[in-house]
């Protein structure tokens, strides 16, 4: 982050003030600093790569990210001034996915709008492609969901079908979800989804979507022969 500092001190030192550009980060990286930087630079489009709002979740997918401090770090930006838009991805039916989780990225989502405004945070919904190496492979490896030996090169029909991640027992539902969105308001498709999603699941309590205790381990026990 030093490197972005020193770049957006410099635009600021120079003078000008006529430009506008988009920043994709970690928003965990994020300082009241660079927050302050970004602004008077002209950044009006900020996008956040969250997978989920559950952080549970982001701990089981291996993000390596704290939801709580994005948030605050997000506080710091609307501080700094920035009113304009956010993009936030989001990655339904990753590792776990539950209706629990389900309504804890609902209660996520719906505090980044408190933040910067629900007409200004707009979720962008994906499907995770699966990628060879990856522990979301050996995952499925793991749970039966794709056989060892295939192809991750031969993209054929029923093979792109389980490479694209949206595994039952939620498969079929998020399917139904993304279809009665395209259908109801194709033009602000992520913003319907998460209102389906709310209407069918309801809402979690913030609390629940930012903790995410560790499961103890069990002790295997060692018999002496």
């Amino acid at each position: 982050m030093d490197d972005a500092i020193e770049l957006l001190q410099k635009i600021v030192d120079s003078g000008m003030t006529d430009i506008h550009w988009a920043a994709y980060i970690r928003a965990d990286n994020l300082t009241p600093e660079l927050c302050d930087l970004m602004v008077k630079t002209g950044m009006n489009y900020f996008e956040i790569g969250i997978t989920s709002g559950s952080q549970e979740l982001v701990r089981k997918m291996r993000m390596g990210y704290n939801l709580r401090t994005v948030l605050e770090n997000c506080r710091d930006l609307k501080a700094a001034g920035f009113n304009d838009l956010v993009s936030v991805n989001y990655s339904f039916n990753v590792i776990d996915e539950r209706p629990e989780t389900i309504r804890q990225t609902v209660a996520y989502h719906r505090e980044l709008e408190r933040i910067f405004g629900a007409d200004k945070v707009e979720p962008a919904i994906f499907f995770i492609g699966l990628q060879p190496h990856t522990h979301l492979e050996q995952y499925a490896f793991e749970n039966n969901m794709i056989k060892r030996d295939y192809d991750p090169m031969n993209l054929k029909p029923w093979t792109v079908k389980k490479l694209m991640w949206n595994p039952e027992p939620l498969g079929s539902f998020f399917g139904e979800v993304c279809l009665q969105a395209w259908r109801q308001n194709p033009n602000d498709f992520g913003r319907e989804v998460m209102k389906i999603l709310e209407e069918k699941l309801g809402c979690a309590d913030l609390e629940e979507a930012l903790a995410a205790p560790l499961e103890p381990k069990q002790k295997q026990l060692v018999t002496a022969k």
